[in-house]
């Protein structure tokens, strides 16, 4: 899978901007995307979520495709209520972002409207989200019950992360094709 994401990146001149990522995740491998208690996975689908927040944000005033700045819209909105919820306040501070996310974001920024960065911000949606789904995963996998309300939280998102996953894939042929 981790393959695929280079491959992706390569093809559309996002290579820089996700090789620190794919280099990461081949050194770590999937062990360190598995919370460990309740602290890292809240901590560990903030910091995520707010990278899928932040560049939707940017998505919804920089994307030319219609769909893909549906689809921001609906990520920010859902990204905002996940904070709220998760840190149990009404505006949340986005996470801090490691440095790779930071320098991924920065090159979203960097990226001129239209195509390109219709195209990187739909890869960047698809890592964002593969992560988030294997961060709940994860977590629900840890439990011993499915009685918590954190474990409910995560059963909710993994459903809309999946749904998600779909729609970007669609959007990554259509951006493709574009």
């Amino acid at each position: 899978m981790k393959r695929r994401i280079a491959i992706l990146a390569f093809s559309a001149g996002t290579l820089p901007i996700f090789a620190p990522m794919v280099k990461r995740a081949y050194a770590q491998g999937t062990a360190n995307m598995v919370p460990r208690d309740l602290g890292q996975y809240t901590s560990m689908t903030l910091m995520v979520g707010s990278l899928a927040l932040q560049s939707s944000q940017l998505a919804s005033q920089r994307a030319t495709v219609s769909k893909v700045k549906e689809f921001a819209g609906f990520e920010t909105a859902e990204q905002l209520t996940m904070a709220q919820v998760l840190t149990d306040t009404p505006n949340p501070a986005p996470a801090q972002l490691d440095s790779t996310r930071a320098a991924q974001l920065q090159a979203l920024s960097s990226a001129p409207p239209g195509h390109t960065f219709d195209v990187q911000y739909v890869a960047l949606q698809l890592q964002g989200h593969r992560e988030l789904l294997d961060i709940q995963n994860g977590f629900l996998q840890a439990q011993p019950s499915m009685s918590s309300d954190v474990a409910h939280i995560a059963m909710l998102a993994r459903t809309t992360i999946q749904m998600h996953l779909v729609l970007l894939e669609e959007l990554r042929q259509m951006v493709g094709e574009t």
